[in-house]
């Protein structure tokens, strides 16, 4: 008796099989994407300070330790005047006098940063715009943890004018080089002593 061929057929795999053996290398891809850091070409553009060597370079922040960092900047960041400027604007006796001071300040960084003036009429800033000498003089901006940022992200910053509160303040946003994500921003006024407040 001859032997017969059994039909061998091969099951296609489900939707649900295919999916369902995907789901670990999706999840894989996905972290993946979340750890690999951006890298800034301009890294030393804007540094508060030159990067100690304990500062890791070519690895980017990410998750608590970025999320901390942030935090950091958002709660300490200052704008202040110096002990020149303090002198002179305690000295003047009435608030009028007080708020043309610090009036007049705001119409000096609009003259000291003009070549930086955006469409929107905001004054941008960098590192070393900031230590322009008539500039350091009056004011002193800190922005903390910038070093860590400027390997792996954009920091964006302007002075504006707040006429409601009639001071000077500026702004800054923490944004990965890729433009879809802020990590943080803020905007920090100029810090007018107690005196003011009546």
């Amino acid at each position: 008796m001859p032997h017969q061929k059994k039909n061998i057929y091969l099951k296609k795999p489900s939707l649900k099989k295919i999916a369902l053996f995907s789901l670990p290398l999706i999840a894989i891809s996905t972290s993946f994407l979340f750890l690999v850091s951006c890298k800034n070409p301009n890294a030393d553009l804007f540094l508060d300070e030159k990067p100690g060597e304990d500062v890791k370079r070519d690895e980017g922040l990410i998750g608590e330790e970025l999320a901390q960092k942030v935090r950091e900047v958002i709660e300490n960041a200052a704008f202040k005047m110096t002990d020149f400027a303090k002198k002179e604007y305690q000295i003047l006796k009435s608030s009028t006098q007080k708020d043309k001071y610090i009036q007049d300040l705001w119409e000096k960084i609009k003259v000291w940063f003009k070549d930086s003036k955006d469409s929107l009429g905001r004054y941008v800033f960098y590192a070393e715009s900031l230590s322009h000498p008539d500039f350091s003089k009056y004011l002193d901006v800190y922005i903390p943890n910038l070093r860590y940022f400027a390997g792996n992200h954009i920091v964006y910053c302007y002075f504006d004018w707040n006429a409601e509160k009639r001071n000077i303040y500026y702004y800054f946003k923490i944004r990965c080089l890729d433009g879809k994500q802020t990590e943080g921003s803020g905007k920090v006024f100029l810090d007018l002593g107690k005196d003011l407040e009546e």
